[in-house]
């Protein structure tokens, strides 16, 4: 990202009608997970309602699964997949308050309803798990976004400094961006840029102001 680096960047999306997005596409990340967040989700709905001893054990459950899976399908829709397989649950919690992704009152929400289930072994109330199941469902039904329409690439352009595309390509882990070179008005080239190191720190930093992308469309 040599040309543009964070601070150009942001800079096309705060001057108004001369900066802005000119194009985009979505698309949709599959996982290979057999079973999906929201399919938990139902369990957890299913289990809460049923009138067997266990069903809240089982339904807090299901929760925490829904909300793991959930976690995990974001990260690899960010093109983490590999990096991540080492993080514990609050670093994943972590890495997403720090690229925005929900605010930290809701992330706060979730990490205290999943201990409950994993570090307290008692019999969860009725009030717990369907507090629970509320924050579960807006967390899913949130950042349904990044998975469900998923941005895979986007023009953003500047009357100043012309027009970059840039590109999630979450199946290989990499951010692209392209955008063309110019000598006394002449085109000269196209340079295209990648950063293909998930395990560094410029690869969240430039993640973070790709998803912020997702408020201009």
């Amino acid at each position: 990202m040599a040309k543009y680096n964070l601070e150009s960047l942001n800079s096309f999306l705060e001057n108004g009608e001369e900066d802005g997005i000119s194009g985009f596409i979505f698309e949709t990340v599959e996982t290979d997970f057999d079973i999906t967040p929201n399919e938990f989700l139902n369990f957890a709905k299913h289990d809460f309602t049923a009138k067997y001893d266990h069903h809240l054990v089982n339904s807090l459950s299901n929760v925490k699964r829904a909300i793991d899976s959930q976690l995990d399908s974001l990260l690899f829709g960010f093109g983490l997949s590999e990096r991540a397989k080492k993080w514990n649950f609050p670093t994943k919690i972590d890495f997403l308050n720090s690229i925005g992704v929900v605010s930290p009152g809701i992330l706060k929400k979730i990490n205290t309803k999943r201990n409950l289930l994993e570090h307290e072994y008692r019999n969860p109330t009725e009030e717990e798990v369907e507090d629970a199941l509320d924050v579960a469902e807006l967390f899913i039904k949130y950042t349904d976004k990044y998975l469900i329409r998923a941005l895979k690439f986007c023009d953003v352009f500047s009357r100043g400094e012309g027009y970059i595309t840039i590109t999630l390509d979450w199946e290989n882990c990499k951010i692209t961006s392209t955008y063309r070179i110019y000598e006394d008005d002449k085109f000269k080239k196209t340079v295209t840029e990648e950063l293909t190191n998930a395990s560094q720190k410029e690869y969240g930093d430039y993640l973070k102001f790709y998803l912020k992308l997702y408020n201009y469309l």
